[in-house]
């Protein structure tokens, strides 16, 4: 999956603010006469930028997290969220890009790639092409299948711009409201800012979840905080602990990946 580095930067400071669970008070504390975290994620894209790949070498990562002027014990914390994130362990595999050690100058942190269904089925909805445009641009945006987006609208809307779930979601790809606001979107009935706002958030449950659609799908539905509290954070996990979600997610995934298939 090819994420742009600016988005990937923007994607990875929310991936280890929270992998750090850095709450208001520690954050302020860390940015009190030194260096936010977002410094970091700027360097990060530079390097991406500089070295014109989507990817950076662990020993590269290493050496922008030594420039990054906060005390020891924080940038310790920020090299545990790193790690985490790039799924390195120190002689181990990396869960997103393959091998990769913090010894070897030569390993790679990239963006996990999505696998999408092999075998077209069905009808597109006859409302999708109008939209076309709109979600081509998202789906180069934030590395994504265009038919990852249409399936979610598909399934979510049926392309009803206006739609309104009993529960507060809004528009094509059903947004509630505080969703939407932490996603800058400030009308859920606009196409191209739900569009946006859609494809933004389930980048980034794949970007969480390693690039597993199914979690990635679950969460959009259920909420991240709900395979959480399950104890879901693998495919493994999904599979033993599937008849603990709720109902409605059970059915959800299956029902995008239907409808993703019409969309290949």
């Amino acid at each position: 999956m090819i994420i742009d580095p600016r988005t990937a930067k923007q994607l990875i400071e929310f991936q280890w603010m929270e992998s750090l669970n850095l709450d208001k008070s520690s954050v302020n504390s860390m940015t009190k006469g030194k260096i936010d975290s977002s410094v970091f994620a700027r360097l990060l894209q530079q390097k991406m930028e500089q070295s014109g790949t989507n990817s950076v070498s662990a020993e590269e990562l290493m050496k922008t997290l030594a420039a990054i002027s906060l005390p020891a014990d924080q940038v310790d914390s920020l090299k545990k969220g790193a790690t985490s994130l790039g799924g390195i362990t120190s002689g181990g595999t990396s869960s997103l890009g393959g091998a990769a050690s913090l010894d070897d100058s030569s390993a790679k942190i990239e963006m996990p790639r999505v696998s999408e269904p092999t075998v077209k089925s069905g009808t597109p909805n006859g409302k999708a092409a109008q939209y076309g445009d709109i979600v081509q641009a998202a789906s180069a945006k934030y590395g994504i299948p265009q038919s990852l987006i249409y399936g979610i609208i598909d399934a979510e809307s049926s392309f009803n711009p206006n739609a309104q779930s009993g529960a507060g979601a809004k528009g094509l790809m059903q947004l509630m409201d505080g969703t939407a606001a932490g996603l800058g979107v400030k009308n859920s009935f606009d196409p191209e800012q739900n569009i946006n706002g859609g494809s933004s958030y389930i980048a980034s449950m794949l970007i969480r979840f390693g690039g597993s659609q199914r979690l990635a799908l679950a969460a959009y539905n259920a909420g991240p905080g709900t395979l959480q509290r399950l104890g879901i954070r693998t495919e493994e996990d999904l599979n033993a602990k599937f008849s603990q979600l709720p109902r409605e997610t059970q059915k959800y995934i299956g029902r995008v990946e239907t409808a993703q298939a019409k969309y290949i």
